[in-house]
């Protein structure tokens, strides 16, 4: 009666925790990972057999799950891992060979059930997703030297926060002070109360509409290896990428949902100092959220 009852205690917990799955990609801890539950089969001969048996069922459970997430994971502003696995075999064939290699980080085994939570790394070199959806080019696009003046009007489309607060956007002819040209080991672009969402492959635009910094302008084995940006959910986060000194710049507004928007003086004052210290090319760029 007691292995019943908690049987049956194992099952609802695994009913339950089927319907809400781990927390997919963490831009910040460079991974996505996904529960996964086992219940040993009514034919065990013993606990030891039970509980490998349970332990395989979780990671299968996992590895499912885990390829949820993934195929979830927004690429850039339109596109994620699984539209491109729909339109590229080749990219799905890498993403099911990474899922096999995936890694369990953590398990427990109680009340007849086990627990299992798989990771993969998002960027690394090798046997990350970045490695398995992100193109490798031969060729990089030059930064802009000459923009586009500010528009009189916006040209992107902005977005709103999920709050019920609806924030205006403005224009600014600046927002950077006490610059100290030449001295910057990276940026920090500021999207607080903007709504930005984490992408593997963001972009940051001007008012104009234009891109100063995106995947074209990068080496893609750093970007593979290291991201484009980092992301922090405030100024004592993680913002260690952006160096000793990094330039901040407010942005003013969210492209589709994933790229920051900066005016276009910001944008000239961007570009200016990446010519002295390059932050943009060794992708020293966090996100403020």
């Amino acid at each position: 009666m007691k292995r019943k009852i908690l049987g049956l205690t194992a099952a609802f917990l695994l009913l339950m925790c089927s319907i809400v799955l781990a927390s997919g990609a963490d831009f910040d801890l460079n991974r996505v990972e996904a529960d996964g539950f086992g219940l040993p089969p009514a034919y065990s001969t013993s606990e030891a057999q039970a509980r490998l048996m349970a332990r395989r069922a979780a990671i299968a459970d996992a590895q499912r799950n885990l390829a949820e997430q993934i195929a979830g994971v927004q690429v850039d502003s339109e596109t994620t891992v699984q539209n491109m696995q729909i339109a590229n075999d080749t990219i799905r064939t890498r993403v099911s060979a990474l899922l096999k290699g995936a890694k369990v980080i953590s398990e427990s085994y109680e009340d007849g059930a086990y627990h299992v939570v798989m990771a993969l790394p998002l960027y690394g070199a090798t046997n990350s997703l970045a490695s398995a959806v992100l193109p490798k080019t031969t060729h990089r696009e030059s930064f802009p030297t000459a923009i586009l003046p500010e528009p009189d009007e916006p040209q992107y489309t902005p977005t709103q926060p999920d709050t019920t607060t609806v924030t205006t956007t403005t224009i600014r002819t600046t927002t950077i002070t006490n610059r100290q040209s030449g001295t910057y080991t990276g940026i920090i672009v500021d999207c607080t109360g903007l709504g930005l969402r984490s992408a593997m492959s963001p972009v940051i635009k001007t008012t104009a509409g234009e891109k100063i910094y995106g995947y074209k302008n990068l080496d893609s084995q750093k970007v593979i290896k290291n991201g484009m940006a980092g992301y922090s959910n405030g100024y004592d986060g993680n913002v260690s990428r952006a160096g000793s000194n990094p330039l901040v710049v407010k942005a003013v507004g969210v492209d589709h949902y994933f790229n920051p928007v900066v005016n276009v003086a910001d944008a000239k004052i961007i570009l200016e100092e990446n010519g002295y210290t390059h932050f943009l090319d060794n992708c020293a760029v966090v996100f403020i959220k």
